[in-house]
């Protein structure tokens, strides 16, 4: 059988190509955390100017040290006007303060803060004010430049569109930002099942949480159900205009495997279905089909979900098909595995993962899509054609992938 790496690099150099780029206004961007297509450099320093990182007085050092004292006291300085957020306020000569306020410009003559609760009588508004415990020279006082000067690369191509990296760009005087553009998407969800009237019917959540994945990607999304005819299948799909078909069901090796029987029909297919050597979701395709690139998916709703994750959600954001897509990290079993591991074959689960370590949530088998929904993590029991290898015991670590 293949193995999931060499599925999941198919898989990649499908979907890679079909990737773009746009330049869009960043508020456009809150939304959907897209992938950014090009370096972002800093216009402007950052913070702009020398601010006040505390409600104040701003005074110049030297009066720290010249003022006339009484113990531990300090002063009476004179107060001799005030600076807000957002406004300039008059020059501070040796021996006065000026109030000022969290953010505010330092005035011209002024570089040290003096928190207002180092004051009396700890107010504004006062005609002069006396400090109990004087702070060194410089200290609360944001320098221009501090965060970020002018011409620093202060995010990188590839970089996810968190919150804060949005404001980030914006703080660094972007408008503007080149961002990947992903394919437009059909998800085709297969079967009579599901397509007709059938007694035996069943809702697709397969279309659901297939939708749901790749919109929050990025990509636009649309969803096609059509039932077990193959010449219906090929006429529907290429009535639509997408970049890409990801499909569910209809690759297995029952008797009406719908899309298999399509690619027989369709004289330009190219598709190469195979098992691949995990549980679940050993069933794929990939190759084109019906003028479209295609990734053919099995119908258990985990094993196409985990599908998506391996397979899928690298290729749409351009990571290499030897790194994580999602947050990795070595968790160890809360306790003994509950199952034997199928020989040879990678087996993904569902878990939450806490203080105790790992605990998976429901079996193995791939229509428990309700103990996915309650997992925080993916968990890799790595392939052994060893069933007592004692790796699977209570406290043996294993890798592990972040779902929620």
């Amino acid at each position: 059988m293949t193995s999931a790496f060499t599925h999941r690099r198919r898989v990649f150099e499908t979907i890679s190509p079909l990737r773009g780029s746009a330049r869009m206004p960043l508020t456009a961007l809150l939304q959907v955390p897209r992938q950014l297509a090009a370096d972002v450099v800093s216009a402007v320093d950052v913070p702009a100017f020398d601010n006040s990182s505390m409600d104040g007085f701003a005074v110049a050092a030297q009066t720290l040290t010249t003022a006339p004292r009484d113990g531990s006291r300090l002063g009476p300085l004179p107060v001799v006007g005030q600076v807000a957020a957002g406004a300039r306020g008059a020059a501070v000569d040796p021996g006065t303060v000026v109030e000022i306020m969290t953010g505010a410009p330092v005035p011209e003559g002024a570089d040290t803060i003096i928190p207002i609760e180092a004051t009396e009588p700890g107010t504004f508004g006062a005609t002069e004010i006396t400090v109990e415990d004087a702070p060194a020279a410089g200290a609360f006082v944001r320098a221009r430049g501090s965060d970020v000067t002018a011409g620093t690369t202060v995010l990188r191509a590839g970089a996810l569109l968190t919150p804060a990296r949005l404001g980030v760009a914006t703080a660094c005087g972007v408008v503007d930002l080149d961002v990947v553009t992903l394919p437009r998407i059909l998800v085709l969800s297969t079967g009579d099942e599901i397509a007709g009237d059938a007694d035996a019917g069943i809702e697709d959540s397969n279309g659901i949480t297939l939708t749901a994945s790749l919109t929050r990607l990025g990509a636009e999304v649309t969803q096609l159900r059509v039932p077990d005819d193959p010449e219906e299948l090929l006429r529907r799909v290429r009535a639509v205009d997408t970049d890409l078909v990801v499909s569910t069901g209809g690759i297995s090796k029952g008797a009406r495997e719908v899309v298999k029987l399509a690619a027989t029909l369709d004289p330009g297919a190219d598709m190469l279905f195979e098992p691949i050597a995990m549980q679940p979701g050993g069933p794929q395709g990939v190759g084109t089909l019906a003028g479209h690139p295609w990734v053919a998916l099995p119908g258990n709703p985990v094993s196409a979900l985990i599908s998506v994750e391996l397979f899928i959600r690298p290729a749409l954001l351009g990571i290499d098909p030897g790194l994580d897509a999602r947050p990795v990290g070595f968790h160890p079993l809360a306790a003994d595995l509950d199952e034997t591991p199928p020989a040879g074959k990678l087996q993904v689960r569902r878990a939450i993962v806490d203080d105790d370590g790992i605990t998976f949530v429901g079996g193995s088998r791939s229509h428990l899509l309700h103990s996915y929904a309650e997992s925080t993590h993916l968990v890799f029991i790595p392939p052994t054609d060893d069933p007592d290898d004692p790796f699977a015991a209570a406290g043996d670590r294993l890798r592990t992938w972040t779902i929620a």
